[in-house]
């Protein structure tokens, strides 16, 4: 089979993220039940050589509201540039397992705007608000999906919350872990083992051999319901905030969903920001964050232990090592165009 990629570098001319979808922010509170783990499907060749994928793929066009938002925004306060960049994004169809790396396993593109999962419309929006400019995005992306000079491979993807993505992203000062300065907190402690894995159903889903599997001891404090529904004004626009589920003996996750705090015109009502399958038209928009928050306390089917809320942090002193990064893959990226030139 020949996978063909078309890769366009600018801003598209499109007025939206999602061409005719509602924009107005107006939050729907939908009956049933609330988002599960976006456990990502994929195709079941064998990975290519690691070596062969070190390089990135070249982003596509990033539509022109978002770059509209991100240009307007530039200056202004982190909390705000998230509001505004993910504003842009309402309406956007909700898609599980929205990116990829273009290649086997997962042929989904790295990045695309017309369609998000809980997991990529999080990262994309850290990326475009904590990068300098829209080119700079695609360094931020990679260093939350994959770590800091780590292969942009299907298997060194941080593909789950609790064991890879959540720890690398406070390690690589991406965000802080503020949940015990918002009021009672309780410590998850989780034990996974090998067998953890291969006993939960949705293992078949994760196009990974066993030896690529996180295991060991793991803990995420997380605030109570009670607290969460108290805190909701009090959490700073802009910070993630993490559904964390009560611990399963056969499943190895326990964080399920993740959105952003943003602020509505009513300071006690502030909104939960998400790209979601709930309601009748999954899609990127807002809940009352604290319906959200009651919505899960009483779903009984896998009981919700509480809420932990990352805030995102400004680049600062990582600009550098960003722009070390991009030109060390800009000097691989040229190697590799004149070994390829040298072949023809």
């Amino acid at each position: 089979m020949m996978v063909v990629t078309v890769v366009v570098i600018g801003v598209a001319k499109q007025s939206s993220a999602a061409p005719g979808a509602t924009n107005d922010g107006t939050p729907e509170p939908t009956s049933g039940a609330p988002p599960q783990y976006d456990v990502p499907a994929g195709e079941g060749d064998p990975p290519l050589d690691a070596e062969a994928l070190r390089i990135p793929f070249d982003d596509g066009a990033v539509p022109e509201a978002i770059a509209e938002a991100l240009h307007n925004n530039r200056n202004a306060p982190l909390g705000d540039r998230i509001t505004a960049i993910s504003e842009a994004m309402m309406g956007a169809p909700y898609l599980n397992d929205a990116t990829g790396e273009g290649t086997s396993p997962d042929f989904d593109p790295p990045v695309r705007y017309d369609a998000f999962d809980c997991l990529t419309f999080v990262e994309e929006v850290l990326a475009l608000s904590l990068a300098p400019d829209v080119r700079g995005a695609a360094a931020v992306r990679n260093s939350l999906r994959y770590g800091d000079g780590q292969p942009r491979t299907y298997e060194d993807r941080l593909h789950f919350m609790l064991q890879q993505w959540v720890p690398q992203a406070i390690e690589a000062g991406w965000v802080r872990d503020i949940t015990a300065e918002l009021g009672e907190t309780r410590l998850m402690k989780k034990t996974v083992t090998l067998r953890n894995w291969q006993w939960w159903k949705g293992r078949r889903l994760f196009l990974l051999p066993d030896s690529r599997l996180p295991t060991g001891s793991f803990r995420l404090p997380v605030l109570t319901p009670g607290a969460a529904w108290d805190a909701a004004p009090d959490i700073p626009d802009g910070a993630i905030v993490l559904t964390v589920r009560e611990s399963k003996d056969h499943v190895p996750i326990i964080v399920t969903h993740l959105g952003f705090k943003v602020s509505s015109t009513l300071p006690d009502k502030p909104f939960f920001r998400h790209a979601t399958k709930m309601g009748k038209r999954p899609r990127v928009r807002n809940d009352w964050l604290r319906w959200y928050v009651e919505h899960n306390r009483w779903y009984h089917w896998w009981p919700v232990a509480g809420f932990t809320v990352l805030m995102p942090q400004e680049a600062g002193p990582r600009l550098s090592r960003l722009a070390a990064e991009e030109q060390r893959i800009a000097k691989a990226r040229a190697a590799q165009k004149r070994v390829t030139e040298g072949t023809h």
